[in-house]
């Protein structure tokens, strides 16, 4: 979400590119392939299924985002609302995207390589006039007026203290959020896959923890904050605009995040 000329213009890709690669939760091998549009919008296809990736036809948020069938779509879009692309086409061959490295890292490189194209359409921008905040428990996330775009996210796990980090118009999308990956311990991934979730994780596609140390090598100190950030920004996508705001956001996941979305949608119709 760098600043240029450019910058209120709708993106999409000049070409189109495809990755594979093993979802998180179903452990099935999939493919996933994003192709130009000029609509203004994203849409999942499933087969003869087309989705538009709205926070209105969000179904369930155990996990993940999942739009009905389409599972676990944050990092796809977080990759391209991170690199401005807002009119794109997602064709899937399995109901859940590839999770690749647990990232949006791939999914950044693919769309990279298939070209950026600037469109003719202005992108829709949303203006913050009032202060909504969605709480539960401890979590809790709220968006107030700004003259930019920030988030400000505070984590806290137990044994391994509180994260804090801010993304603002001077972070680098591509090397410092989109490299992050998802997280979980050991001991739930375990208990998942008994239940039948999580069948494709593994130290290849998450940063797995145990207890009070980590089973593989953070890529940062604050790679779980980050990595909320990147849930965060791909729930901003569902959306369908840009937002003029700051969201300051403490132990929120995709439950609240969709809601805080809902609000916004709601407010800005009225």
């Amino acid at each position: 979400m760098s600043q240029s000329k450019e910058e209120n213009q709708s993106k999409s890709i000049k070409k189109e590119v495809s990755l594979s690669g093993i979802g998180l939760h179903s452990g099935e091998k999939g493919k996933i392939s994003f192709l130009p549009s000029e609509k203004g919008k994203i849409n999942f296809i499933l087969g003869d299924k087309e989705i538009e990736a709205s926070s209105n036809n969000v179904t369930t948020t155990n996990r993940g985002t999942n739009l009905g069938e389409i599972q676990t779509i944050e990092h796809v879009l977080a990759a391209a609302y991170g690199l401005g692309i807002d009119s794109l086409e997602i064709k899937l061959s399995t109901p859940e995207p590839p999770a690749m490295d647990g990232s949006a890292l791939f999914f950044v490189k693919a769309l990279l390589s298939a070209g950026i194209k600037i469109l003719k359409k202005k992108k829709t921008i949303i203006v913050i006039k009032k202060t909504i905040e969605v709480k539960e428990r401890e979590s809790s996330i709220k968006v107030i007026p700004y003259d930019g775009f920030c988030i400000d996210f505070e984590v806290d796990f137990p044994a391994f203290g509180k994260q804090h980090f801010i993304y603002n118009k001077n972070t680098d999308f591509i090397k410092e959020v989109a490299p992050a990956r998802t997280f979980g311990y050991i001991e739930e991934v375990e208990m998942f896959k008994k239940n039948g979730i999580a069948k494709g994780a593994s130290t290849k596609n998450a940063l797995v923890l145990s207890k009070n140390s980590y089973v593989n090598k953070p890529r940062f100190k604050d790679e779980m904050v980050r990595h909320k950030i990147l849930d965060l920004i791909g729930d901003l996508a569902l959306l369908q605009a840009y937002l003029k705001a700051k969201i300051i956001a403490k132990k929120s996941g995709h439950k609240l995040n969709v809601q805080l979305t809902n609000l916004i949608r709601l407010e800005s119709q009225t």
